[in-house]
């Protein structure tokens, strides 16, 4: 009787394992259901501006610019908030024998926005003195307050635009590798412009 009970408690056991090594495999297997899953789900934590979810499912070195400035700095994720809050991305096609998936996405165009911000923060000023303010709250909360105000009147034009990105396997999910093409689709080009202006 013992013998049996821990007989049925072992192969207990071993199901839950293999349920739990099953939903940590099946979510960064390179299915075709998967990687639509990625998408919708960096979409929603676009939208969101959910930092710890972009982490672990994009790769993006301007991204992790901004992700990495918001953790000090709230002016930044109110700024991620209103850039992606029209963001809309669609699966066009998968490839699993390449591994990359081919986005319709569309956002505000911040374009112009962006390069006049741009042009404005870096006019005269020294890499040493752009460093300061970006570490100045009260510049942040004067200049990108202004900032996020004019993203929220840009329109979102009609024609989507076609990326193709490619998909890796994480450590425990799958991951969108985004490209400055990418980047640029993603945030109406606003992420390339604040990139070049911490990199100054």
């Amino acid at each position: 009787m013992q013998y049996n009970l821990k007989k049925g408690i072992c192969l207990i056991l071993a199901f839950a394992m293999t349920l739990t090594l099953s939903a940590c495999s099946g979510e960064k297997s390179m299915s075709e259901e998967n990687i639509i899953q990625t998408v919708a789900k960096v979409e929603k934590a676009l939208m969101d501006f959910d930092r710890a979810t972009l982490q672990n499912y994009v790769k993006s070195s301007t991204l992790k610019t901004i992700l990495d400035l918001s953790k000090n700095h709230s002016q930044f994720s109110a700024l991620g908030k209103v850039m992606f809050e029209k963001l809309e991305i669609e699966v066009k096609s998968v490839d699993k024998k390449n591994k990359t998936v081919t986005l319709l996405v569309k956002n505000r165009d911040m374009s112009k926005i962006a390069e006049e911000f741009t042009k404005d923060l870096t006019k005269g000023k020294s890499v040493i003195q752009l460093m300061a303010l970006l570490n100045n709250d009260s510049f942040l909360d004067t200049s990108l307050s202004k900032l996020t105000a004019e993203i929220s009147e840009a329109t979102v034009p009609d024609n989507p635009t076609e990326i193709t990105v490619s998909v890796e396997k994480g450590k425990d999910n799958l991951v969108l590798n985004f490209d400055e093409a990418a980047e640029d689709a993603v945030s109406g080009g606003i992420l390339t412009a604040i990139k070049n202006t911490v990199s100054y």
